[in-house]
Formats: C-alpha cells, sequence, structure tokens
C-alpha cells in the first residue's frame, strides 16, 4: 500500500516527457525527462608516488656491476605463496639466504633454493664473481597461465578446478665492501 502511494505519487509529480534521446540534465538526479540518473564527476584523487628512493640513485645503483639471473618457469604453485618467501630473502646475502630457505617450514623454499643455486652458479661460471659477495638483489614471481582440469561431482555436475603456475626470477649481484 504505502509503496504503491509513492509510486503514483512520484508519477504525478513528473513534469511532461522529454523526447526519447540523451538526457540534457546536468543535475545530479533523476531526469524527468528520461527518468534515468545522469553522471556525477569525482574530484581526481592526487597522484602519490611509491618509490622511497629517488630516481637518479635508484639508477646509478642498478647499472652498479653486472648481475646474474637464474628463471624458473611453469612451477606448479601459486605466485602469492612463492612471494611470501621472496620477502624473507630479497636484498639478503647469498649464504644467510639459504640457511634461511633450509629451515623455513614452506613448499616454495624448495623451488627457489634451486633457483637461487643456479642463479649463483650463473654469476660464478659467467661473470667470475665469487660466492661469498654475492646478495639477492632481485627476486620476484609472476603468474603463470592456470592448467585448468575437471572434477566430476554428483549428479551429472563437473567443476573446474585451477591448477595455479609460477615463473620465478632471482637475480643476484656483488656487494661492493666499500
Amino acid at each position: 500500500m504505502l509503496l504503491q502511494a509513492r509510486l503514483s505519487v512520484a508519477s504525478t509529480a513528473l513534469p511532461n516527457r522529454a523526447p526519447a534521446g540523451r538526457c540534457l540534465s546536468s543535475v545530479p538526479r533523476v531526469c524527468p525527462g528520461c527518468q534515468r540518473l545522469t553522471p556525477q564527476l569525482r574530484p581526481a584523487r592526487p597522484v602519490v608516488s611509491l618509490q622511497a628512493v629517488p630516481v637518479a640513485k635508484a639508477a646509478s645503483a642498478a647499472s652498479a656491476g653486472p648481475e646474474a639471473v637464474a628463471i624458473s618457469k611453469w612451477q606448479k604453485g601459486s605466485a602469492h605463496k612463492v612471494r611470501r618467501v621472496l620477502d624473507t630473502i630479497r636484498g639478503r646475502s647469498y649464504e644467510e639466504a639459504l640457511m634461511i630457505l633450509e629451515y623455513s617450514p614452506w613448499r616454495a623454499c624448495e623451488l627457489i633454493t634451486k633457483t637461487l643455486v643456479s642463479a649463483a652458479s650463473n654469476a660464478k661460471h659467467n661473470h667470475g664473481m665469487s660466492k661469498v659477495k654475492l646478495y639477492v638483489s632481485e627476486a620476484y614471481a609472476d603468474e603463470a597461465m592456470r592448467f585448468k582440469r575437471l572434477s566430476f561431482r554428483a549428479m551429472g555436475r563437473a567443476y573446474r578446478i585451477a591448477k595455479p603456475n609460477t615463473h620465478l626470477t632471482i637475480k643476484v649481484k656483488e656487494r661492493n665492501e666499500a
């Protein structure tokens, strides 16, 4: 009853309809001509810089010496869970990172250990770096394509299962003892 009364009041309060087409009302309310909401403009958000290091300093640090890279592609596991482990070793020395990975309880540690050892071997073989002076300069995990599988369920249904995969990249550099 109350709803019907409101609808009848609303329909009688509207003036004659405007011709069909685009709404020309600039007021942010229901347009009497087409009975649609008109868009509102929001104020622009301020731009926030996420880098704490000045650009000139970051560019000079990135070009200071060669780096060795190891990439593991199509590894089984979620990139989110691999990143959790990578955050603990990023910026640490090679030996310290190996100790952390050896005693961490996560399944991704084995994959990261193999990739880190490969990066250190690349540094020694390709660039002649000492493994004692190495540190993890960059470490990141990207999501790879998920493998889709079907799981057959009751009453003829089939559920889709997505198996996540990861591309893992670890870069090591020689630490300057200055």
